[in-house]
């Protein structure tokens, strides 16, 4: 199922979450952005970052690689700043994560498709 929504995090931030839902949890591919500037285009499992994915932030810089349950797997040796973004050395990890981004924004689409479509539908009552 694709989902298109709206959640508060605090009363000064808000997200809007466009991609595969499951158990009313986002899960799968998405993108979520919210309100302070930070966006994130991956994978997600059980509400969380996990897998394959890229965090945007308000001052420019990019994070991008896996995630484990909402954090960053980071490992010094085998990562390196590149254009104020962290990558993965390996092949194999780039094309996982470009493959992911790709899902996350495919997802995310769909998902507007559908609520546009949905939203046509519509009709208030008089």
């Amino acid at each position: 199922m694709f989902f298109l929504g709206v959640g508060l995090i605090d009363e000064d931030t808000f997200e809007i979450y466009a991609g595969e839902w499951k158990h009313d949890r986002r899960d799968g591919f998405g993108v979520c952005e919210r309100s302070d500037g930070t966006k994130y285009e991956g994978e997600w499992l059980a509400n969380r970052r996990n897998g394959y994915g890229v965090t945007y932030y308000p001052d420019g810089k990019k994070e991008g690689g896996q995630y484990k349950d909402d954090i960053f797997l980071s490992d010094s040796h085998n990562k390196k700043w590149l254009n104020g973004l962290i990558l993965a050395r390996k092949k194999r990890d780039k094309e996982k994560l470009a493959s992911s981004v790709a899902a996350a924004q495919k997802a995310a689409q769909i998902a507007s498709q559908k609520s546009d479509i949905a939203n046509s539908r519509f009709k208030p009552i008089s």
